[in-house]
């Protein structure tokens, strides 16, 4: 049924092409943002989740 739909319309491959570029673009756009990090930016948001937030929520608690 889809193809019986898909063929009536005027230029439907041009979506696929269309599709892949907009992917490998983001994928490409992705790559390059996450070798662009600095390393110490990379070390602060790796210790996150062992941080527990306690420096944090004492520093709310005083002021």
């Amino acid at each position: 049924m889809e193809q019986k739909i898909l063929s009536g319309l005027d230029g439907v491959s041009i979506y696929g092409i269309i599709s892949i570029l907009i992917f490998f673009a983001f994928f490409t756009v992705t790559l390059l943002w996450a070798f662009g990090l600095k390393k110490n930016y990379l070390h602060h948001m790796e210790e996150l989740p062992l941080d527990g937030g306690e420096s944090n929520s004492t520093e709310k608690i005083q002021s």
